[in-house]
């Protein structure tokens, strides 16, 4: 009983070993096809990832790179709506709480999470996201503005059809919860949870 045991956790230790080399193998794939994705003329591209379940999108140029799950430390000063910072190549991003930024429950960081990392504000930094899905690429005029598709300017640029779920498009500009960029570029009048029109946004990609 105890050798059978002993065999379970050693099984146990070697599917996680290779769950964490396949995280770190797609996130250098999805790395390397935005450094070599060329967009054609009129085309819009983006990252798309999973946060609470929902599927949602940042625009391709912004993004700067991916990595798996790692540590963030905790930086106090740097105020509400984030986690912390992170090395990223030896310089250390604040890490936004995707929660408090898109409106969902907070929940803490698993092994299994993906870093998004990009630039926002004239910064550099960092999201921690439930899996980072793909990068695609599509005609421009797909993109519905924020405003018609029922979504705040902050912190979104828009959302897109995707076979029947409309992915929303973060707003990089307007995403940092201590910009000033981002308190003017908030559609004034619109409630926090824009419950209007909000749900038919919510694509379950």
């Amino acid at each position: 009983m105890a050798r059978k045991k002993k065999v379970d956790e050693k099984l146990e230790a070697k599917i996680k070993e290779l769950e964490e080399e396949l995280l770190a193998l797609k996130a250098d794939y999805l790395g390397a096809a935005i450094d070599e994705l060329r967009l054609p003329k009129g085309h819009f591209g983006v990252v798309t990832f999973r946060v609470g379940g929902k599927t949602y999108a940042l625009p391709l140029w912004s993004v700067k790179g991916i990595s798996r799950a790692v540590t963030i430390r905790d930086e106090g000063e740097l105020g509400p709506g984030y986690l912390g910072v992170v090395n990223f190549h030896g310089e250390l991003v604040p890490v936004l709480d995707a929660g408090a930024t898109l409106r969902t429950e907070s929940r803490e960081m698993d092994v299994g999470d993906h870093v998004l990392y990009f630039a926002a504000g004239g910064r550099r930094v960092a999201m921690v996201v439930e899996a980072v899905v793909d990068v695609a690429t599509f005609d421009g005029e797909k993109v519905i503005p924020a405003g018609d598709a029922g979504l705040p300017r902050r912190p979104f640029l828009g959302a897109y059809d995707d076979g029947g779920n409309l992915i929303r498009v973060l707003e990089p500009a307007t995403i940092l919860p201590d910009t000033a960029e981002a308190r003017e570029s908030a559609e004034p009048g619109v409630p926090p949870d824009v419950e209007s029109g909000a749900e038919s946004a919510e694509g379950e990609g």
